[in-house]
This record gives structure tokens, C-alpha cells and sequence, in this order.
């Protein structure tokens, strides 16, 4: 009879412990977000990525088993303007009919200009959508993404709101960062080969000089003029994102002398990258 207790008593502590281990389901487009969402909500869910590391915003395709764990989320925390979010995002509201989709970009102080065709993609009406790199954005993406979570949960409220007002006083100590390693900037214009630190240079005065065109690869005539700007604003480096094929920037650092310098965007630990980022756009300008 003891025996009998004590396997019920066993099976009945599994159950429980199966139980409070099962999380909801978020889902976010790139990683940086899935930092943001962590942030404020802590470990209470499971959030999955649907780009995975060195993949394109631009041209990615998504899985069928990530179609089918779409259908288990709760909520997709969109970053907003990305090209895969408006390709898929039909394809993905039917398949998920109950989802909730929040877009995170909507109170974001947009860099925008005339359609650009990139070629094999689109940036909708001129919008550059990389957002995250700018502390003041994320700032405003974090509050988007706070007010999502407290409407999905809104019995951890209290909680959210702790974790939120502490991710505030994180990017604005990140920002306060950025700003003293700027101080020491001798020459603020730097070549990059896709432009995903526009709003990075927009906020702290930087200018940011491209090697793509419309997201094409350069025409002989314009990798002739980069070189001579190059070279007449001694440019040391050319950054370049791990997604893309160094071939042209590797042929204009070796006519101008300079390195080309590899950083991830899209990494998840969005609080140091930044600090990397800035730390070495700082290097290259002495």
C-alpha cells in the first residue's frame, strides 16, 4: 500500500512540475528583438526567432516547421519594415488566423525617401528599416513591445513594467556610451557596405557612405569614384555585414589601403553589440 502512495505521489509531482514548465509561445523577427522581449518579460516564455543567424531580412524564406510553430504562438513581434515581413506577412496571418501581430516600428522616426529597388528586393516606400541601431529607437520599440506583453498577460503586469523601466535605464546608459566614445571621432564619415547604420549615423552626427547601390553591387564607375573619395578622406576600414559577400568591399580595401571589418547587426545581445559597433567605427577614424 505504501508503495501505491508513494508512485501516485510521484506521478502527481511529474504532472506538476510538466505543468509549470510549460511556457507560452512569442515570436519575433529578428534577434535583436528577442533580447527586447526578454528584457521585460524575463524567462515567463519561449520566444522564436524567424531569421536565423547570417540568413537575409531581405530574401529569407521560412520553414514549414516554422510555419506550423507559428500556429502555437500567441503573439509575432514584428521590427517593422524589414522586406521579409511584407512578403510573408499575408502567408503568415492565414496560416496563424488567431495570432497577434504587433508592429513595433510604428511611433519610430522613420528614414525615408523616394522607392528604392534593391534588386532582388524592395524597401517599401523608401523606408530604411533598421531601426534597432539607434538607441533613441529602441527606446520606443521597447514600450511598443512592453504594452503587447502587458495585453497578452496582463496579470504580470507589475512585473513588465519593473523590467521595462530597468531596459529603459539600459539603452539610455548604452546611449550615454556611444556618445562619450563619439567625443573622441576624428573623421565621422565611414564606408559600410550595406546601409544598416543609417540611423546609427543619424543620431550621432556620423556619415555613412555606402557600397551598395538600390542594393545592386557597384558599377565600375561608381567603385573608381569610392576609391578617390576613399582615399581622399583616408578611410581605413569598410564594414560589412556577415550576410553579405565581402568580394567588393575586399577590392576597394585593397585600393585604398584599408581593412574591411566584419560586425553582426543582428546579433542578439543587442546592448554590447552596439558597443562594439561604436567602438570600432571610433578605431578606424584615428
Amino acid at each position: 500500500m505504501k508503495k501505491i502512495l508513494l508512485f501516485l505521489l510521484v506521478i502527481a509531482a511529474s504532472c506538476g512540475v510538466k505543468e509549470q514548465s510549460a511556457k507560452p509561445n512569442l515570436t519575433v523577427s529578428i534577434y535583436p528583438q528577442k533580447f527586447f522581449v526578454e528584457k521585460i518579460i524575463g524567462d515567463f516564455a519561449d520566444v522564436d526567432v524567424l531569421i536565423p543567424p547570417g540568413a537575409s531580412p531581405a530574401t529569407y524564406e521560412l520553414l514549414p516547421s516554422q510555419m506550423k510553430a507559428l500556429s502555437q504562438s500567441k503573439a509575432w513581434f514584428r521590427i517593422g519594415h524589414i522586406p521579409f515581413e511584407h512578403s510573408w506577412y499575408d502567408k503568415i496571418k492565414q496560416a496563424s488566423s488567431d495570432l497577434k501581430i504587433y508592429d513595433t516600428s510604428l511611433n519610430a522616426d522613420l528614414v525615408a525617401g523616394q522607392k528604392i529597388d534593391h534588386g532582388d528586393h524592395v524597401h517599401v516606400g523608401g523606408v530604411d528599416p533598421h531601426i534597432w541601431m539607434s538607441p533613441k529607437e529602441v527606446k520606443k520599440i521597447a514600450k511598443l513591445t512592453y504594452d503587447g506583453l502587458v495585453e497578452l498577460f496582463p496579470e504580470r503586469k507589475e512585473t513588465f513594467m519593473k523590467n521595462h523601466e530597468a531596459f529603459q535605464q539600459e539603452i539610455d546608459e548604452v546611449d550615454r556610451k556611444i556618445v562619450e566614445k563619439f567625443k573622441e571621432i576624428e573623421n565621422r564619415k565611414f564606408l559600410i557596405f550595406h546601409p544598416s547604420f543609417t540611423y546609427l549615423a543619424r543620431d550621432y552626427d556620423l556619415e555613412q557612405i555606402t557600397i551598395e547601390v538600390h542594393g545592386k553591387d557597384p558599377s565600375p564607375k561608381y567603385m573608381s569614384e569610392l576609391i578617390d573619395m576613399a582615399k581622399a578622406n583616408k578611410l581605413k576600414a569598410i564594414f560589412i555585414q556577415k550576410e553579405f559577400d565581402k568580394a567588393n568591399a575586399e577590392q576597394i580595401a585593397k585600393e585604398i589601403g584599408a581593412q574591411v571589418i566584419q560586425l553582426d547587426p543582428l546579433t542578439e545581445n543587442w546592448s554590447k553589440q552596439m558597443l562594439v559597433v561604436a567602438d570600432k567605427i571610433v578605431e578606424v577614424s584615428k
